[in-house]
């Protein structure tokens, strides 16, 4: 069950300035009434509507209606990287009033010095309720940000803030960072931790900071326009814990970081955290647009996303090339009834379009209502994702092309898939296929979906399903120039529910964690790979960049020393199919590190291929193998009984290495020592 946010006890603030329109599309017309029985409720009805399915009125942006601040009148100077503007910048803005502008002529302008903007972040230049931070251009002004390295690398470092504000607008300059274009990551489908310091964490924080007592706290009515942001670790744009934040007419690039744990957003949309949904207090976060904004890749991980039960926020009229994994991100942290329409998404590497539902490591499910309509999605992956028991989706009339996959819905219950257009995809444009619940295997069948007047145009396959559970609608779909064998594959008939598996029931013990744990990589044969919780597994001959194995340093001296049975716990998931992981132990190699072991530099592998290697110096002992009991891309728990090749292990410290025998190149993620509680990598001894 979701936590409730107990940071505010009141309800959301009330509607906006009465005299403000609502931009958005009507939902109750006539062409979105099919889908009112999902719109009936409190919170129900996608996009700028409020809580009783009325519409949301945005506020007035700020105006300039004072008087017009120049930086330079105290003391900034341009185009002098030995130059800190902090100051400059600080006693202008401590002289403006609401209604101010503060200027900034066309130049460079360097910062290095900071200060705390709330409890949470540290930034070069802060703003307050009612200001405008205005730049004479777009490209001509630029906010050179240069922290000190340790401090990007470890703290909350932003370039600009608006925490806690109301009421203010940020237009026409550029945030950037005191980094080449020489060192951004490899952009090859690569989603590696890169170790570029010299970027701060975000661009722009619109957010609400530390306890907020009184809903006039929360950050709202805020405006992005006309900026470009680029050279920031984790996020061009921080929105969170805040309303009524809009980001227009800006450009998103230049990442420096793809990996994950949060790195590499466009713009980001958050609410509280994971597992807090925040609905009706102080920190709602609802009511944020960001629309006609350029997202360029190959140096962005997401587009724009949505995360941590944000609830009618709205995405529309952007165009998205070039990004790394899903273009339009809801991050299956609960985020509901939110609005995607009008985007143009091109060339997403290797996620979707647009995903609803995410396999990482705090994820799962989206949250009900998403309603995404009347994009066009081509070249690419994948057209839409829909998973992980993401409920009540709907998709209507969006055009997919030219990608390898249309629409893939897995454990997806509820779905509508309505009046969308396919052409040319390589495989399957709509797919339905069955996912494992823990306990219940039959919760997993497609249920409640309406797939209904699509349309389909040189397609691969046009409608797959592997199976069905009740109430599911498939009709008046057309196809033209298809095989009409391969119009709809329904292979339901012939399904049988997978039974419980033992490998999923837990096993409670005494844990040993490994000592030391850490993959390996091609990507990265010179040096450590930045340490993430997931570590990453891969054997391939056809990609032989990816090939990736997993070291785990384990010490006999901290087991118990009487035990019954020996468990290898680890929560994997595979990107495809049913996988082997094969397992070795190794005693003589055991000086390795987390922090210090590299492709190059370790023992055990081929040169070139993620296989283990057996010599007479360094000699490898079969372990164990485990393969996947169901294909489904998410995490699962698994306890494999290795008691009798763990008593055989003649060593107090040994390696244990994971790695893919089978050459299957299939992407796989094994949870490290570092996740909490019963999802670590861990030894569990039983009495």
């Amino acid at each position: 069950m979701k936590k409730l946010c107990i940071l505010g006890l009141s309800l959301l603030l009330g509607i906006g300035l009465a005299s403000c329109k609502n931009d958005g599309p009507n939902i109750t017309n006539s062409d979105y009434k099919q889908f009112a029985d999902l719109f009936k409720g409190d919170w129900n009805m996608p996009g700028l509507y409020e809580k009783d399915g009325k519409a949301h009125q945005m506020p007035e942006a700020v105006q300039e209606t004072g008087m017009e601040i120049n930086v330079a009148d105290y003391g900034a100077k341009a185009n002098n990287p030995n130059f800190d503007n902090y100051s400059a910048f600080k006693k202008a803005i401590e002289n403006a009033t609401a209604g101010d502008t503060i200027y900034i002529p066309n130049g460079d302008y360097y910062f290095k010095n900071y200060q705390r903007a709330s409890e949470e972040y540290d930034t070069h230049i802060s703003l307050k309720d009612g200001m405008t931070l205005r730049g004479e251009s777009q490209s001509g002004v630029r906010i050179i940000s240069c922290f000190n390295e340790k401090k990007n690398e470890t703290d909350s470092t932003t370039v600009i803030a608006a925490v806690n504000v109301n009421d203010v607008a940020i237009k026409n300059l550029t945030v950037t960072s005191n980094t080449s274009d020489s060192v951004l990551p490899d952009n090859t489908n690569s989603n590696l931790q890169s170790l570029i310091y010299t970027a701060p964490k975000y661009g722009i924080t619109a957010a609400s900071g530390g306890v907020i007592a009184d809903a006039e706290d929360e950050a709202s009515n805020i405006l992005i326009e006309g900026v470009t942001v680029e050279k920031f670790q984790r996020m061009g744009v921080r929105i969170a814990k805040a309303k009524e934040v809009a980001v227009k007419n800006s450009t998103f690039q230049k990442a420096t970081c793809l990996g994950g744990g949060g790195m590499g957003y466009g713009v980001n949309i958050q609410g509280y955290g994971n597992g807090y949904d925040c609905t009706d207090t102080y920190i709602d976060t609802c009511f944020n647009i960001v629309e006609d904004c350029h997202f360029v890749g190959p140096w962005l991980r997401h587009g724009a996303l949505i995360q941590y039960s944000a609830h009618n926020n709205v995405i529309r009229n952007n165009q998205f090339d070039d990004v790394l994994l899903d273009s339009i991100d809801m991050h299956g942290e609960d985020e509901y009834s939110n609005e995607i329409y009008d985007n143009d998404i091109r060339n997403t590497r290797k996620g979707a379009g647009i995903g609803l539902g995410n396999t990482g490591a705090t994820h799962d499910a989206s949250g009900r209502n998403n309603f995404v309509h009347d994009n066009r999605i081509k070249n690419g992956a994948r057209g839409i994702d829909i998973l992980l028991g993401t409920p009540d989706t709907i998709v209507f009339q969006n055009k997919i092309e030219a990608v390898d996959s249309g629409i893939r819905c897995s454990n997806a219950n509820g779905t509508r898939i309505v009046s969308n257009e396919f052409s040319d995809i390589k495989g399957t444009a709509i797919s339905v296929t069955y996912s494992y619940v823990y306990g219940n295997p039959s919760l997993g069948l497609p249920s409640r979906y309406r797939i209904e007047s699509n349309q389909f145009q040189s397609c691969g396959r046009g409608i797959y399903l592997d199976s069905k559970g009740e109430n599911f609608v498939l009709k008046n779909n057309t196809f033209t120039s298809m095989d009409s064998k391969v119009e709809i594959v329904d292979e339901s008939s012939s399904f049988h529910l997978p039974e419980d598996t033992d490998l999923t029931t837990p096993v409670k013990g005494t844990e040993i964690l490994p000592t030391e744990n850490m993959f390996i990589t091609m990507e990265s044969q010179d040096r450590p790979a930045q340490y993430q919780k997931n570590l990453k597994l891969k054997s391939s001959a056809t990609e032989p960049q990816f090939n990736r194995m997993i070291y785990a340093l384990f010490d006999k001296a901290d087991m118990p020393k009487t035990y019954g049975k020996v468990y290898l716990s680890i929560t994997a998931k595979a990107q495809e199919g049913t996988p082997t992981i094969n397992m070795f132990t190794n005693t003589t190699y055991t000086d390795w590190t987390t922090s210090s072991i590299y492709w190059n530099d370790s023992k055990l592998h081929h040169e070139t291929l993620a296989m283990v290697k057996n010599t007479e110096e360094d000699p490898i002992t079969e372990f164990a193998t485990f393969t996947f009991p169901f294909a489904e891309y998410e995490f699962h728990t698994y306890y494999i009984d290795v008691t009798e090749s763990f008593k055989n292990i003649n060593a107090d410290k040994f390696t244990l290495i994971l790695t893919n025998e089978n050459v299957d190149g299939v992407y796989m993620e094994v949870y490290s020592n570092q996740q909490a509680g019963d999802q670590a990598f861990r030894f569990i001894f039983t009495e």
